[in-house]
């Protein structure tokens, strides 16, 4: 049986009214570590076992508040595969509210720093309006939270379209998106702390994409799989060192990009460099010529099944 987070708690306090724990007596080896290293072991707890420890005793009860990294997916509230007919309908909606439950009262008690927030709704279980609404929600709270890593995984009919609150959130080191429209406003200018982006089924324009690039200027690790709206690929960034495409793009233009050191490629495109002013596609050291304009390259993974490589003429 399906017990909410919140619960725990209540469980806890009717336990303490029953009988004294001997925990808070003799306390166990764990209790006696000092705060740091609990509160390390905690962050690697998924939230429900997390919650779980407040009945251990008085001194853990509220250890789970601290939590830095919080992940919502459909763990939380299992739901049998494949769901049978007894399960769909109102019990499913029910299952929605639960799980709305959870996150917006972890958020509310929460009192320490918030290092990444995951959320993934795999399993489709919510309605469009009301996961949008929510996420939004989520999203602006986070922001005042100053959140460094921000991992949404959203599955809906359509994409979700990203809140312009999130575009003024100077405080992400990491973005990760999944579903999403990514349509960052016009008077955005840029993350300036972003230093891995990571965007799967995503779509975006091709202005907009050049214009997100260039204006994060610490940008180290790039990933782009399976992206919409853009068969061109123009990459801006002085500090990127890693790069990674899936998909069918006709062009990938490197510009300024110096660092790399690690570039996997499982795809159909054309690599250039941005000098590139003419193309010799029949020169057979092209790709030799690339290489020069990358000095720190030192990985190179190559799976697909059409690959030219243009370069200045030396």
């Amino acid at each position: 049986m399906y017990v909410p987070l919140f619960e725990y708690e209540c469980i806890y306090l009717k336990e303490r009214k029953r009988t004294k724990s001997t925990l808070d007596v003799e306390p166990d080896k764990i209790s006696w570590l000092p705060g740091h290293v609990t509160d390390q072991i905690m962050s690697y707890l998924p939230i429900r076992d997390a919650v779980r420890t407040s009945i251990l005793s008085r001194n853990w009860r509220k250890k789970w508040y601290t939590l830095p990294n919080l992940v919502f997916d459909t763990k939380l509230v299992p739901v049998p595969v494949p769901v049978p007919a007894a399960t769909s309908g109102d019990s499913l909606a029910i299952i929605d509210n639960k799980f709305l439950q959870i996150v917006d009262h972890v958020l509310l008690v929460h009192s320490g720093p918030i290092n990444m927030f995951k959320f993934s709704n795999v399993d489709d279980l919510m309605g469009k309006d009301s996961l949008v609404t929510n996420i939004d929600r989520w999203i602006l709270h986070l922001i005042g939270r100053s959140i460094k890593e921000l991992v949404l995984e959203v599955w809906i009919d359509d994409y979700y379209k990203l809140p312009w609150c999130l575009f003024s959130c100077q405080s992400l080191h990491s973005l990760k998106l999944n579903g999403c429209l990514l349509k960052p406003p016009t008077m955005f200018e840029g993350f300036r702390n972003l230093k891995s982006l990571d965007l799967c089924l995503v779509y975006i324009d091709q202005d907009a994409f050049e214009n997100f690039i260039s204006r994060c200027p610490l940008l180290e690790k790039l990933r782009l799989r399976e992206f919409y709206g853009l068969t061109q690929i123009n990459i801006h960034a002085p500090n990127l060192k890693f790069f990674e495409i899936v998909g069918e793009f006709e062009v990938v233009t490197f510009g300024n990009t110096f660092q790399l050191t690690t570039i996997v490629i499982y795809s159909c495109l054309e690599l250039t460099s941005k000098s590139n002013q003419s193309r010799s596609p029949g020169c057979s050291n092209n790709l030799l010529k690339f290489f020069d304009h990358r000095p720190h390259i030192q990985s190179l993974e190559i799976d697909g099944f059409f690959l030219k490589v243009y370069s200045p003429s030396i």
